[in-house]
């Protein structure tokens, strides 16, 4: 039995499937393609729910395909995560003590993905909820000369990548260059820089990633909509340490501080335009407004939540105990 009906969590719409084979699960999302593809663009969030084989990577996959969703890959990304199977990831590895603040998938280079999906394998023993946030009403309480600022200046990612051997030393989000690029060697590296246009530098063994240019504000691919899209209140110094004192990790925090104050090449910067940091009163201040956007949505065991990345940012609270979630990043082309 299939129906379509309106989910308590954060006043979300969704389909609940019960009794779903596997054999059944392509042909039900090929038929109903359509109607979910309508609701996610529409709502810019959707929940699937009881689609319990979705828990194993390969039928997520096939939904998303049915779905007609071009899947992509992670090459560039920053979250520290690997591939399970296909274009299957697995959620990030930061920390269960950490939350994950608010944001739209790769926001920071110029073409990030369109679509993202989650599948619930096996929610946390406690804690855990995945936050989502309405980020199309960013642009109406964000102060306008701050949104003149950025569009002026643009925005642009400063990286600190170390070599995998030092990974573990590095404050904050810890990834390397060989994760971050799919690179083994520094020529793979070189090259997978190169032709994305990015910017790089050696610092020693560690490279230097200069991301792209961009606007604080995207146009949605399928609707006349300018929505802010970037990670400006995500990356840098300043956000970094409020999101370790939000979470009480009170070590990380003072690390933090530290590495600001005494090597501050060794932490993420979040850039103008032309290489100048973001004041630090500009990042907490657009860190809390995306913080007031957070709603929670609790998944459970074979869950699907589609969302539209630019209409909506995702995240996550901490927890503890295991937590399985599987992610599809895809762009809304038909195959």
């Amino acid at each position: 039995m299939v129906m379509l009906k309106e989910c308590n969590e954060s006043g979300l719409s969704g389909f609940t499937v019960d009794g779903l084979s596997v054999t059944d699960t392509q042909n039900f999302f090929t038929q109903t393609a359509p109607d979910i593809r309508e609701a996610v663009l529409n709502n810019g969030a959707l929940l699937l729910r009881g689609v319990v084989q979705s828990a194993e990577p390969a039928v997520f996959e096939v939904i998303m395909n049915a779905l007609g969703f071009r899947t992509r890959d992670y090459i560039g990304g920053s979250s520290p995560r690997s591939t399970i199977k296909g274009k299957v990831m697995e959620a990030t590895r930061t920390p269960p003590a950490w939350s994950i603040i608010l944001h739209q998938e790769m926001a920071y280079v110029k073409h990030p993905p369109e679509i993202i999906a989650f599948s619930c394998v096996k929610p946390a023993t406690e804690g855990g909820e995945s936050t989502i946030g309405d980020m199309r009403r960013i642009t109406k309480l964000v102060e306008p000369s701050t949104l003149q600022l950025l569009t002026e200046r643009g925005l642009r990612l400063r990286r600190t990548l170390p070599d995998e051997n030092r990974v573990h030393l590095k404050p904050g989000i810890k990834k390397s260059w060989q994760e971050a690029l799919s690179a083994k060697t520094k020529e793979e590296a070189e090259f997978a820089c190169r032709s994305r246009g990015w910017e790089f530098e050696w610092w020693n063994d560690d490279l230097i990633l200069w991301q792209d240019c961009i606007s604080p504000v995207r146009q949605h691919p399928r609707k006349n909509e300018l929505i802010w899209c970037n990670q400006a209140h995500f990356w840098g110094a300043a956000a970094m340490i409020e999101w370790a004192r939000v979470d009480s990790r009170n070590e990380d925090e003072e690390e933090l501080k530290e590495a600001a104050q005494n090597c501050p090449e060794l932490l993420e910067s979040m850039c103008f335009g032309d290489g100048e940091p973001l004041p630090e009163e500009l990042t907490l201040n657009l860190f809390h407004l995306v913080k007031g956007l957070e709603q929670d949505v609790n998944l459970n065991t074979g869950d699907i939540l589609l969302l539209d990345n630019l209409q909506f940012a995702h995240g996550r609270h901490a927890f503890s105990g295991n937590r399985e979630i599987n992610v599809i990043i895809a762009d809304w082309t038909e195959h």
